[in-house]
């Protein structure tokens, strides 16, 4: 967060509200729809619901306040890599957290998916907030993919 309040783009930050909500309400769905079969979870000291209350109240605000602003204009490698170094980050903190048993993986979901998952996002952020239409069809694509892939039970 401390890195938030120095870098984040506050002053724009109305025009990053539609994603941030975008981002949320993914969250809220998958923690509804996976209620009885997870494919991961957090494991602190706060119950799971908190901590992913937390997560789309605070993290997910400052990620798109930094995210957002500084994505490359230009050329489809610089764009890629940008997106591969939030990949890298998230998915590091989450390797990160589950050696020291503060996340937890189910049901077949495992390290490899999370990556696949981060870059996915990340690249579904950035397309929500110039295309919110596609990134809402991709979304929904993606989900009933998951939802079969996984066998979760609506």
């Amino acid at each position: 967060m401390a890195i938030t309040w120095y870098w984040g783009d506050w002053r724009q930050w109305k025009q990053y509200y539609p994603t941030i909500l975008f981002w949320a309400l993914g969250n809220t769905i998958y923690c509804y729809l996976t209620v009885n079969k997870p494919l991961w979870t957090f494991t602190t000291i706060l119950p799971s619901t908190l901590a992913n209350i937390i997560m789309a109240l605070v993290i997910f605000p400052c990620v798109c306040l930094l995210f957002l602003p500084y994505f490359p204009q230009g050329h489809i490698l610089k764009k890629l890599l940008y997106i591969c170094l939030w990949t890298f980050i998230f998915s590091f903190i989450e390797w990160w957290a589950l050696n020291i048993h503060l996340f937890v993986h189910f049901n077949g979901w495992n390290l490899i998916y999370s990556v696949l998952f981060n870059f996915g996002m990340f690249t579904l952020l950035r397309i929500h907030y110039k295309e919110p239409r596609w990134a809402w069809l991709i979304s929904i694509a993606t989900g009933l993919f998951i939802i079969i892939y996984f066998k979760i039970s609506l």
